[in-house]
């Protein structure tokens, strides 16, 4: 029998491996994972993650594709995030006009990203009239932090010692990023955090550039990510003290909407 005054912390283990698992089905997007991938990528054992996937199926918050046999998420995450309190602002549709503002003003894409977990997800994409896009992620991406200038900027937002528990956490998932590397990260966020934002110098795809600014709420807490990408002859050194000044201007913007009228930011 478990002791009385002993934290019963199964319950709690168990939470953050399914939470795990619908961030994997989350990153793959349409085309889902077999249990296999999931197996592999979790760290988990089959029977664990069996177990987790058919509980996870019995609330409907994955699927199972029958002719493939590959899980993805299911409706009831979606209907979760449709019950979210209707008095929150809705970041996309806040964000939208000035995004678009801002890829009209520049000329390039405008991107809009949140933190989830050691994850960054692309949730908003604007384009500006430029022929020559530089479409390095689409919306509902999911990548790791510090890939691509948003992830760089939310890790030059955080304290020390969390962004050390991110370096660690996202080391095996950089691996499939050939253009990044733990120490051209660890510099990118370096100079982010003396400069006040981000630059993704070919750390996404190679002849690509991006700048990204953080928005913080009304408490002055980062919320999501604001940047611009571009082929890297559209960002040159003497083009970017005009695009980040761009980019501050909508960031604050924008976070005076999120502020709401007659509310002082701190």
């Amino acid at each position: 029998m478990r002791a009385m005054n002993r934290p019963d912390t199964s319950g709690a283990q168990t939470v953050d491996r399914a939470v795990a698992v619908l961030r994997l089905l989350a990153s793959a997007g349409e085309s889902g994972l077999r249990l296999i991938d999931l197996q592999h990528a979790s760290g988990l054992s089959k029977p664990t993650v069996h177990r987790l996937l058919t509980s996870l199926l019995q609330h409907g918050l994955v699927e199972q594709d029958e002719d493939t046999r590959r899980y993805r998420l299911g409706m009831e995450m979606a209907v979760l995030g449709w019950s979210v309190s209707s008095g929150r602002a809705d970041l996309r549709q806040l964000c939208g006009p000035d995004m678009q503002a801002l890829a009209d003003e520049t000329g390039d894409t405008a991107f809009l990203a949140v933190r989830s977990g050691y994850d960054t997800v692309c949730i908003e994409r604007k384009m500006g009239p430029y022929p020559i896009k530089a479409f390095t992620v689409d919306v509902g991406t999911r990548r790791p932090l510090g890939v691509g200038a948003g992830g760089i900027i939310m890790i030059a937002a955080l304290p020390e010692d969390e962004a050390e528990l991110v370096f660690e956490s996202i080391r095996e998932p950089l691996r499939a990023y050939p253009n990044v590397s733990e120490p051209s990260l660890r510099a990118a966020v370096a100079r982010a955090r003396e400069d006040g934002y981000a630059l993704s110098d070919g750390l996404v795809m190679t002849g690509v550039r991006g700048l990204a600014v953080r928005v913080s709420d009304a408490h002055g807490a980062p919320m999501a990510a604001l940047s611009l990408s571009a082929v890297q002859d559209r960002i040159r050194p003497e083009r970017v003290p005009a695009l980040v000044k761009a980019l501050e201007e909508r960031r604050k913007r924008i976070e005076r909407s999120l502020a709401g009228p007659g509310r002082r930011q701190r």
